[in-house]
């Protein structure tokens, strides 16, 4: 019964943090837009196909360009997330670079998954602010 209860809390838990980190996407539309190409973006790669970063790379710099602090909801605003933002849009901007110089693929897939993993550190951030 008490492993019952633990698994319906861990459950319970693990909703709560999904639906609280999804709400503050939704809450960011730039945020949410960005998620959105990052994702049909990077998921390719992770199998080795780098067609869809290469073709989109111009747009992802775009839309790291519209994560400003000024249209972040007042909520979600720490000094913590402004700088792992300019860190992400930096780090947006390299990757660009890379392909438009026609860097190796194995130097642009680590710069895409460090700016995967940083958007992720914003993603949490999001859903437990530090103030």
């Amino acid at each position: 019964m008490k492993a019952l209860r633990l698994a319906i809390l861990l459950l319970v838990t693990t909703f709560a943090f999904q639906m609280n980190a999804q709400s503050a996407s939704t809450k960011w539309s730039q945020l949410h837009e960005y998620h959105e190409l990052l994702s049909k973006t990077f998921h390719p790669a992770e199998n080795g196909n780098l067609n869809a970063i290469k073709n989109a790379h111009d747009y992802l710099v775009q839309r790291s360009e519209a994560l400003d602090i000024n249209t972040m909801p007042s909520e979600l605003k720490s000094e913590t997330l402004v700088a792992q933002v300019g860190i992400l849009k930096k780090m947006t901007k390299k990757l660009s670079e890379l392909i438009t110089n026609k860097a190796p693929d194995v130097e642009i897939m680590r710069t895409f998954q460090n700016v995967h993993d940083v958007f992720h550190k914003i993603e949490k951030e999001c859903a437990h602010p530090t103030k």
